[in-house]
This record gives structure tokens, C-alpha cells and sequence, in this order.
């Protein structure tokens, strides 16, 4: 995973992957890395669900990075999203830019669900989501709260957490 962006699907042979393309490749490894309780899941075949939640520039890169790909006997499935509501189904979430207060009432809904939550704006992590991407010197960077991954019950392997930094909130 190290080297994702080399190894991009959707990248042209030679031409250097796009900020989404980079984010779609990690998402659709965070699938192999990630594990869900026995009971998120209807069956043992039953699709991993990636969805987006409004408008972004992932939507695409994702849907394409995801096309095809199974993980263990599950399928990889992408689906958009309006609101948290409909995220029941959805083991993946991603939610774009949007303003603070949107952001907070999504991170609310989505807490009542075994989701890995996947965000890029500053703050995304102390608002309570699971995994933050980056931006640093134009490198894409992970951060993680371990806390809202214990809360959401995900197990997130060190293989994964070893590619960011860890944020724990103070004692309870």
C-alpha cells in the first residue's frame, strides 16, 4: 500500500495518478485491512458497500477502483448517497468537504452503524470520524481515531495503522 500511487487502477501507463485516484486505491485496500463484527454482514457472501455521501470528486475514481474487485467471498459494490440516512447498507463511508455542521449530524447518524467513516476535511477525526485522509506536500497521508473505530466496532489491522498517524481522545 506503500506504494499506492504507482499503482493506481484507472492511472494511465506512465501519467502520475490524481489526488482521487490515490484516495479511490486506498479506500478499496481499506477493505483488506479492515475488519467488521460477524453481524454487519447478512451472509458470509453479502457485498462490502462503499458509499459516498453527496457530491465529490471520488465518486468516480472509486466506483471505477472498485468495479469488479472482491475481497475474501465478498464483492466490492459503490453506491452515492444523499444522506446518512441511507447509509445503513454501508460498511464505507465517504463523506466530501461540507460545512462543520453537516459534517457533525452525518458523523451522529452514522454512529448508530458498524461504519468506517472516511473523510478529508481538517477535523474530520476529532469530529468523531475513523479515518482522515492528508494532504501533505501534495503526499497523501492517513490519520486515524482509534476511538471511533472501538465505538463503530473495526478492527483496523497495524498493517494499515503503520501508514498514518494514531489520535486517542483523553481518558474517559
Amino acid at each position: 500500500m506503500a506504494s499506492l500511487g504507482a499503482a493506481v487502477p484507472g492511472a494511465a501507463q506512465g501519467q502520475p495518478a490524481d489526488e482521487y485516484q490515490v484516495k479511490a486505491a486506498y479506500m478499496y485496500n481499506f477493505a483488506k485491512f479492515v475488519d467488521w463484527q460477524p453481524q454487519t454482514f447478512e451472509s458470509a457472501t453479502q457485498p462490502i458497500a462503499f458509499c459516498v455521501l453527496g457530491q465529490s470528486p471520488l465518486s468516480q475514481p472509486l466506483q471505477e477502483a472498485l468495479n469488479g474487485k472482491v475481497v475474501g467471498q465478498r464483492p466490492l459494490v459503490f453506491r452515492q448517497i444523499t444522506e446518512a440516512k441511507q447509509a445503513g447498507k454501508c460498511q464505507v463511508v465517504f463523506l466530501g468537504a461540507s460545512d462543520r455542521k453537516q459534517l457533525r449530524q452525518a458523523l451522529d447518524e452514522l454512529k448508530t452503524h458498524n461504519t468506517l467513516t472516511v473523510g478529508e476535511v481538517e477535523g474530520f477525526t476529532n469530529e468523531g470520524g475513523i479515518i482522515r485522509f492528508v494532504l501533505d506536500m501534495s503526499r497523501i497521508r492517513l490519520e486515524f481515531n482509534l476511538d471511533a473505530a472501538d465505538d463503530a466496532k473495526l478492527h483496523i489491522s497495524a498493517k494499515l495503522l503503520s501508514l498514518g498517524k494514531t489520535i486517542r481522545k483523553a481518558a474517559k
